[in-house]
């Protein structure tokens, strides 16, 4: 029996008895994935809950996932992601689950132990020297690695001019070297490398099933991202937008509405696929509460679905993830043809992209990609300076 569900990644357990429920709860679980090269990516997860629905949360310093949709048999485990079309096939036995994590490209073994607390077995030694920003250059891309060390462990994030990793928690061990894992169902990374305090060397980037890719890095203390803001822009001749999509009742909405008349409005360009995409509705939602009455804001989903129910689905779901309170319309439009739904923008680039229309119906600025709370201080300052922009706007 299955549950609908509801993102923060929870796992719902139908189980029939209470000796099945016994047997899941309790003490903390150690998860690892499995890479071609056997490398294993670990996480850890607790289920928790009360007579006959758990709850599954997965731990990342001090950020929780939470998925509630599963479903238990007599030996086995049937785990649905909240988002990312993925999922887990596993047999269980006592104080053991083993099987697979499935995602439309790959498949890779998971296993996990009950009772084993922390990601890593090698304890972290609090030295200062991986904690920071760094330059990280794998093959051909440039990352930003921000990093903050505590006593107990690493938590912290890549940037790139499209987005960032997400969330990653690890140690450094006594021989100094990092080991930093990410886990959300869409993001499936591992990196490692060893440190002096000043030089990343023996980098590794693991990803999925099969991605593993070597590098090296070193400190940079006062390194930016290229400026998001100059990545998209509008076409010659156009300063606004003229979409018509249905929201997820199936009205139409566009941005000649009445509602959205003298009001500064957010367009976002999203879809349920996007990791990076999750983390900037969860912000949008806070803004809006915020700001409303007199901002609006718009999602408009562009998913991999082959039709319009596929597709409304999905939009769905992340908006219910993701606490989502204002209009998200479907684009019936695949992620590849956002210039066919927005003939008006030049060079479009990342998911997601944020559009901030003056109380005129003019774009102002569009932002692409986004830095997530993962990423620390690069989300402290965006937040800083978009909300900013927007006082501005609407006190104008």
């Amino acid at each position: 029996m299955k549950k609908h569900l509801l993102f923060a990644v929870t796992v719902l357990l139908l189980l029939s008895c209470s000796s099945d429920k016994d047997a899941l709860t309790g003490d903390i679980w150690r998860g690892t994935l499995l890479t071609k090269s056997s490398a294993g990516i670990p996480f850890n997860f607790r289920f928790t809950g009360a007579d006959t629905a758990l709850l599954m949360e997965i731990y990342t310093g001090d950020h929780v996932y939470k998925v509630d949709e599963i479903e238990v048999t007599d030996d086995s485990v049937f785990i649905e992601m909240p988002l990312f079309g993925s999922s887990f096939r596993l047999a269980r036995s006592e104080g053991k689950l083993a099987g697979e994590f499935i995602r439309s490209s790959y498949t890779m073994p998971f296993e996990a132990q009950k009772g084993v607390v922390g990601r890593f077995d090698s304890l972290h030694i609090s030295s200062g020297k991986a904690h920071g920003r760094w330059l990280v250059i794998i093959g051909e891309k440039r990352l930003i690695g921000e990093f903050n060390e505590s006593d107990s462990m690493i938590t912290g994030s890549f940037l790139t001019p499209t987005g960032d990793y997400r969330y990653f928690e690890g140690v450094l061990d006594k021989e100094g070297t990092i080991m930093m894992s990410s886990f959300d169902g869409g993001f499936v990374r591992f990196f490692t490398a060893t440190t002096d305090g000043e030089n990343l060397r023996k980098l590794k980037m693991y990803s999925g099933f099969d991605g593993e890719e070597t590098g090296w890095g070193f400190r940079a203390d006062s390194l930016e991202l290229p400026d998001a803001y100059s990545v998209t822009g509008m076409k010659k001749g156009y300063k606004s937008l003229g979409f018509s999509f249905p929201n997820l009742n199936g009205e139409m909405v566009s941005l000649s509405d009445q509602k959205f008349k003298d009001k500064v409005t957010i367009v976002q360009i999203s879809g349920s696929w996007c990791p990076n995409c999750l983390d900037e509705s969860e912000y949008l939602s806070a803004v809006y509460e915020k700001y409303s009455p007199g901002l609006e804001v718009i999602a408009l989903a562009f998913e991999r679905a082959d039709s319009f129910e596929e597709a409304k689905k999905a939009a769905g779901k992340l908006a219910s993830v993701a606490g989502i309170p204002y209009d998200v319309l479907v684009t019936s439009q695949t992620p590849a043809k956002v210039g066919e739904a927005l003939p008006e923008l030049e060079n479009f680039k990342a998911f997601p992209t944020t559009i901030i229309i003056d109380k005129k119906g003019a774009v102002r600025k569009i932002h692409s990609g986004f830095s997530g709370p993962g990423t620390g201080v690069h989300f402290q300052k965006y937040k800083m300076e978009f909300e900013k922009f927007l006082d501005e706007l609407i006190a104008e």
